[in-house]
């Protein structure tokens, strides 16, 4: 399939390739909320389990990662040459089953396993949708289509916490529920046999109403040495770039696994309670802070400020730090609950800068390849030590009652104030790094 150009010879984004990126956001919002719906459970598999802090930190942290960053660089290069559709419909199929996987574990081995599975097969999905997308849009609607894609990330959370404080609603009181030949399930492994629902809907979609585009012909071999030769060219613009990055999903990882926690610790909220307050927030925010990010991003892009991507970034961090700091300091929800969504809004602002920036740096041959390298660094960093981190704070070091509040705080002020020089930094970088 070739893809309509425009009078300048670019992609032009047509009602069908807007398609493909909402279903690209739909991919990534069930991936999500395959992903989290760990974080709203670990308040019932703390109490069952007798699991500790840094346990829970391993099973929404390092648990998902370990395969996952293993994997993600050669399924990037395999998104360079395989047919992507196809890819990112087995990825689905194998992660929608390892989450079904998570509800009949009874100890923290067998759920860790199943959450190692989970991430084995979420790490085909950033790599080939960049890169589907990527074809599709010009570099002046690339951040537009991009910030679809990831608020289907912050979707997928709230997604996660609404949906799964309305199970663990109905479901506490009856103590669970018996399934035909499968046994009984107590509520939170409920959470996760609905989670992994629409993924199976979703691989039926892929295949039957994506098409597959044609690849650029540049000429060059496509695969690992030109890709590697043309990064290590670039290491000045991609290094303190992707330090960026890792900060701004850093602050959103570590939230978004630690908030219904937190705020059942701090504010005395159960499951559910936090669950639809975090879920809702998370809603509003996910919408209006990602198509704010990525229409921000085209904004300053299309009038030539140097860097776009970066400066995004940058504000975004500086104003999570500021919002961190009333959050996590104050025992008035008046003060919290407003803080918080000024949190979510801005963490979901930046993070379409990311991804978009690393396509704009990187020519066509080598997004597949360049974008799996830059997820391996921004997971096993943000999504695997981020979360892990926070529960061996807590249990090691901020050991009182608020210790997680605390802990989140250093983490945020922390990232923001990295994160955000070295976005201004590497702004430069993109000025001579020019990718048409």
């Amino acid at each position: 399939m070739s893809i309509a150009l425009d009078s300048t010879g670019r992609p032009a984004a047509s009602t069908y390739a807007w398609y493909v990126a909402l279903l690209m956001a739909f991919a990534h919002l069930v991936s999500f909320l395959d992903r989290f719906v760990m974080s709203l459970a670990l308040v019932p598999i703390k109490a069952q389990l007798g699991l500790s802090d840094t346990q829970l930190g391993l099973l929404t942290g390092l648990g998902f990662v370990i395969l996952y960053s293993v994997v993600a660089i050669p399924l990037g290069r395999l998104a360079d040459s395989v047919n992507r559709k196809r890819m990112i419909a087995v990825g689905i199929f194998f992660w929608s089953v390892a989450t079904a996987a998570c509800a009949f574990a009874d100890s923290f081995n067998s759920l860790f396993l199943a959450r190692i599975a989970v991430g084995l097969g979420e790490a085909s999905l950033v790599p080939a949708a960049m890169s589907l997308i990527a074809a599709y849009f010009a570099r002046e609607r690339l951040a537009r289509a991009i910030s679809m894609f990831t608020m289907g990330a912050g979707l997928g959370k709230t997604a996660a916490y609404v949906g799964g404080a309305a199970i663990l609603t109905w479901a506490t009181p009856r103590g669970g529920i018996d399934l035909p030949l499968l046994g009984h399930f107590v509520p939170w492994q409920m959470l996760f046999l609905a989670a992994s629902m629409p993924g199976f809907v979703l691989v039926v979609l892929m295949l039957t109403t994506v098409r597959e585009p044609a690849r650029v012909a540049t000429g060059e071999r496509v695969g690992s040495g030109p890709a590697l030769a043309y990064l290590r060219r670039h290491l000045f613009v991609y290094v303190p770039f992707g330090i960026a990055a890792v900060s701004v999903i850093m602050v959103v990882q570590t939230v978004a696994a630690w908030s219904p926690s937190f705020f059942a610790r701090e504010h005395g909220f159960t499951a559910a309670e936090a669950g639809y307050m975090v879920g809702t927030i998370a809603l509003f925010t996910a919408i209006f802070g990602s198509l704010t990010g990525g229409f921000v991003t085209d904004w300053m892009q299309s009038r030539g400020r140097i860097g776009a991507p970066c400066i995004t970034m940058a504000i975004a961090l500086v104003v999570s730090a500021v919002a961190a700091l009333f959050l996590y300091t104050s025992s008035n929800l008046n003060v919290a609950v407003p803080a918080f969504a000024v949190l979510l809004f801005s963490i979901s602002a930046g993070s379409p800068a990311g991804l978009a920036g690393i396509q704009m740096l990187t020519p066509p041959e080598y997004r597949g390849m360049i974008s799996s390298i830059f997820l391996c660094v921004v997971t096993l960093v943000a999504v695997g030590l981020g979360p892990t981190f926070i529960g061996v704070l807590t249990d090691t070091v901020f050991t009182d009652a608020r210790g997680l509040g605390t802990a989140l705080l250093a983490a945020n002020v922390v990232f923001g104030v990295i994160g955000a020089a070295s976005a201004l930094a590497c702004r430069r970088g993109f000025q001579m790094t020019r990718v048409a």
